[in-house]
């Protein structure tokens, strides 16, 4: 978590709204590398768990550019409620990890289930 917390530093306290925002949108890549690989991740060992006869899809791609780009809405939260609070250089930091462990809590909901299902089938793949 230390190479997080260097890339997430601010480095002053008296910052402008633009100073925030561009804070903000620099470490939108970044959130979307970790969301991307975590999520391409949990879709590989969650098409080891089940196996899908030909012709079949194992995600809808209409779902998961939704979920790309209502996690991109909420991100932009963080900036816009660190513009209207009180300026606290620990905020933008704090509230980036908070959102994207939520995310990403979200992202493995799915390959939780389906190792749940998994055990309970005995270790047996689906279909």
């Amino acid at each position: 978590m230390n190479y997080l917390d260097r890339l997430l530093e601010v480095d002053s306290e008296k910052r402008s709204t633009f100073q925030i925002l561009l804070w903000w949108e620099l470490r939108r890549i970044l959130y979307n590398i970790i969301v991307l690989a975590f999520g391409i991740l949990c879709l590989v060992i969650i098409s080891a768990l089940v196996n899908v006869p030909a012709g079949e899809d194992l995600i809808e791609p209409f779902a998961i550019i939704g979920f790309g780009i209502l996690c991109n809405l909420c991100y932009s939260l963080g900036w816009l409620t660190e513009i209207f609070r009180k300026k606290d250089k620990r905020y933008g930091p704090k509230m980036f990890k908070i959102g994207l462990y939520f995310t990403l809590s979200f992202v493995f909901l799915p390959l939780a289930i389906h190792i749940i299902f998994w055990m309970l089938r005995g270790f047996k793949t689906m279909y």
